[in-house]
């Protein structure tokens, strides 16, 4: 192996240090490798860098190989632009198409902006025209982008999307007509996002007939401070062979319950769920005077709880958490939580086309776009990529760990400080809380003994050849 000049080395701008139960994880933020020691060894190899000593331990040129030290302050720039490049063409895949079914709503949750929502725009249901003609605009983003194992989604959406049951029982056939004649991935999950309280047997039967992955939102579904348990209707769309999926949003009334969650779900049959944060001036409301920080550090260690519930195929049953380890896994800076960066076209009600559900930046009418119109390239999309810390220069010289906070929700940073660029606290905490939550899950514990005993000087998450 080649020597390394220890007098040169400086650590990265993106190198982020964490401790825990006496080891210690380093990884690039950019480029998440990690690599454990134990806190001991850790300090000893610490010293012998900042004195120019080459350590017993070969570690330093994996170090250096990880971009973890550098010797010139351009290999961070190089980095950054190579990520940003990689970044900018995972923006662009439109691998999300939101169809709003109906503006309005058969339930009135607290934690839920559609009522507000339905009050400005009104109750409309969306038009099979204007679900076509999304459908149509969808296609064109797609045949644009490279394919590859990408899953799709196409999604019926709301308020409560059967309120429009028609609608949605005309495009079940033309989606899928659409996709035989391979006009639309082949890789295409078909979901209906409901409250489930309209749902009959027929309807079941369809949804399992067009293969429609159904999440039940269990928002609205507590009464002092229990579950309201809709077992009939999922019992009926699990017999009727229907995958049911399930959303619960973290509320500072159930925020203590999160733990209850897997095994209810579990033992209702539900294959995977997801928690969702509150967010914006309701977040506030139901808060009462509450800290936010607080809220979404609890938030954060009760999502993690659901490292401890892996189902059968070895997936994590919570959403958020699969989504983020995935990222991990794969290296890959961060795991953004909003797709509203290029990532998804929304047909709104009224069909006008939005980049998000909630904060509606229309676009102008699905039938009435010109055939150039791609959501990437819209202004929205642009100012809202620089919520990014990743796309924004800030990211050299402020948050020292800002590349894992995901970027936020631009609707609640409008809500909470007037501003869709402002930083959203709320969002920022939580997924950089879950992210050093899970860095720590990709040591083995066998390793992690190990390296407590002193039998082994580090261990790294993925070998670096160099």
């Amino acid at each position: 192996m080649e020597s390394t000049d220890m007098k040169r080395l400086f650590p990265s701008r993106f190198l982020l240090t964490l401790e825990k139960d006496g080891l210690v994880v380093l990884f690039h933020q950019l480029r998440p490798e990690p690599v454990y020691f134990s806190k001991k060894s850790w300090q000893e190899i610490t010293s012998c860098i900042n004195l120019g000593i080459q350590p017993k331990h070969n570690i330093v040129l994996e170090l250096v190989a990880r971009k973890l030290f550098i010797v010139n302050s351009q290999t961070d720039q190089q980095m950054l632009e190579m990520v940003r490049e990689q970044t900018i063409r995972w923006l662009n895949r439109p691998t999300i198409l939101y169809l709003m079914m109906a503006q309005g709503c058969n339930l009135e949750c607290s934690c839920c902006s559609i009522p507000a929502l339905a009050k400005i725009y009104g109750e409309r249901l969306l038009s099979f025209e204007d679900a076509i003609a999304g459908i149509a605009l969808w296609q064109k983003h797609i045949k644009e982008q490279p394919q590859d194992n990408d899953l799709y989604f196409l999604i019926f959406y709301g308020g409560e999307p059967l309120l429009n049951r028609g609608i949605l029982e005309r495009l079940l056939p033309y989606v899928v007509r659409e996709q035989k004649a391979e006009r639309l991935p082949e890789k295409l999950e078909l979901m209906l996002c409901t409250n489930g309280l309209l749902i009959d047997g027929e309807l079941s039967g369809l949804l399992a007939y067009y293969k429609v992955t159904v999440a039940i939102g269990m928002d609205g579904w507590q009464e002092r401070n229990d579950f309201i348990k809709p077992k009939h209707v999922i019992k009926r769309l699990i017999n009727d062979g229907v995958r049911v999926v399930a959303s619960i949003t973290i509320t500072p009334t159930n925020i203590n319950r999160l733990a209850e969650y897997p095994d209810y779900f579990r033992e209702l049959g539900i294959s995977q769920f997801g928690f969702n944060l509150m967010k914006g001036k309701a977040l506030i409301h139901e808060l009462a005077g509450g800290s936010i920080e607080d809220y979404c550090r609890a938030a954060a260690q009760g999502v993690l709880q659901g490292l401890s519930s892996p189902i059968v195929n070895g997936r994590y049953y919570e959403y958020q958490l699969e989504k983020k380890l995935i990222a991990l896994r794969k290296g890959l800076p961060f795991s953004v939580d909003c797709t509203c960066y290029g990532n998804q076209l929304v047909i709104q009600a009224d069909g006008q086309v939005s980049n998000c559900p909630f904060l509606r930046f229309d676009q102008g009418q699905v039938r009435e776009l010109p055939g150039t119109f791609r959501i990437g390239w819209t202004e929205a999309v642009k100012t809202w990529r620089r919520r990014l810390p990743i796309l924004n220069d800030s990211v050299l010289v402020e948050y020292s760990d800002s590349v894992l906070d995901g970027g936020g929700c631009a609707w609640s940073s409008l809500e909470l400080y007037g501003d869709v660029v402002a930083r959203d606290t709320v969002n920022t905490i939580f997924t950089k809380e879950v992210m050093y939550g899970l860095i720590w899950t990709l040591l083995p514990k066998k390793q992690a003994d190990a390296l407590r005993r002193g039998e082994t000087a580090y261990w790294g998450y993925r070998r670096v050849r160099f």
